[in-house]
């Protein structure tokens, strides 16, 4: 009889079923695991479908309105007075509209990672001026105020080297944002100033704010606070993923915060990375915001 054998089984044995217990723990783990990530694709796709019929219904929304007032003033079945109202009107949903399908480019470059870099010398405190003309009609409608202070150097300019396309695309979305959710007849203010290399933004709003648990989230692609049957906003939960991404590619920061009268505050710092070689004199943007070549920044 060998007894060498006998005396090593329960060692094995017990070996065996530590074995099986690990592989056991581990199937439990990889299932809790596969379940995690079930559950975000699942939402993933929740939120990619949401998004989907969000984008359709504010396309589809303002071009029939534009279709159907065009076709209406062509047809010169409207007096001038009404229009001119109709004119306006146009404006604002083909502006709404173009705005919208900026960030949906914008965020396409970003997910095939084609989003180039256009260094260019600019004035700030004119892209800001320009970006309050633009949303005034939105803002005019809820009777609310833009507040400006660029802290602008002497002639009121604010010169700084970015990519002007992105700098402006994330502000325009800050923007947006603020006058879409302050409150009606509350001002939404714009602060702009250097700090040594950097470009610092600050757009305060008085809505209603966001809780301390929810200010990352709403920098998550397609995730939107107010949803669903609830939802009483425009937009389709880009704009703030698209400024964060385009933030951090400019070598700076986006953060949200509590303002001192309720609503949000966010802050955009900037790094000033001028390419080695001649800055462009072409901000990509037309040449509003450009400065001669000899100007210091």
């Amino acid at each position: 009889m060998d007894t060498t054998n006998d005396e090593s089984l329960p060692a094995d044995v017990k070996r065996r079923l530590e074995e099986s217990r690990i592989a056991v723990d581990n199937l439990r783990t990889m299932t809790v695991n596969l379940e995690r990530v079930n559950e975000k694709l699942r939402l993933s796709e929740e939120m990619r479908s949401n998004f989907l019929s969000n984008v359709r219904n504010e396309i589809n929304n303002p071009l029939a309105a534009i279709l159907g007032l065009a076709r209406q003033i062509a047809d010169g079945k409207a007096d001038a007075e009404t229009a001119q109202g109709m004119a306006g009107t146009i404006y604002r949903e083909a502006f709404d509209l173009d705005f919208q399908m900026r960030n949906i480019f914008a965020a396409a470059e970003l997910e095939a990672g084609e989003a180039l870099f256009g260094m260019a010398r600019l004035d700030v405190a004119a892209l800001i001026r320009q970006l309050i003309a633009d949303f005034s009609p939105r803002a005019e409608e809820k009777r609310v105020m833009m507040q400006m202070d660029a802290g602008a150097a002497e002639g009121g300019q604010l010169p700084f080297i970015t990519d002007p396309e992105k700098l402006k695309i994330v502000l325009a979305n800050l923007l947006a944002n603020a006058v879409e959710f302050t409150k009606e007849g509350t001002p939404v203010s714009i602060r702009a100033r250097r700090e040594g290399g950097m470009l610092i933004v600050a757009v305060a709003d008085q809505g209603p704010g966001i809780p301390p648990a929810d200010r990352e989230k709403v920098f998550d692609r397609f995730i939107q606070l107010d949803a669903g049957e609830r939802k009483h906003h425009r937009g389709h939960g880009l704009g703030l993923s698209i400024a964060k991404a385009f933030a951090e590619m400019l070598g700076g920061t986006l953060v949200l915060s509590a303002g001192q009268h309720g609503g949000c505050v966010f802050v955009l710092s900037v790094t000033e990375q001028p390419p080695a070689g001649s800055v462009d004199t072409s901000s990509g943007d037309g040449n509003e915001f450009i400065f001669e070549s000899g100007t210091g920044s």
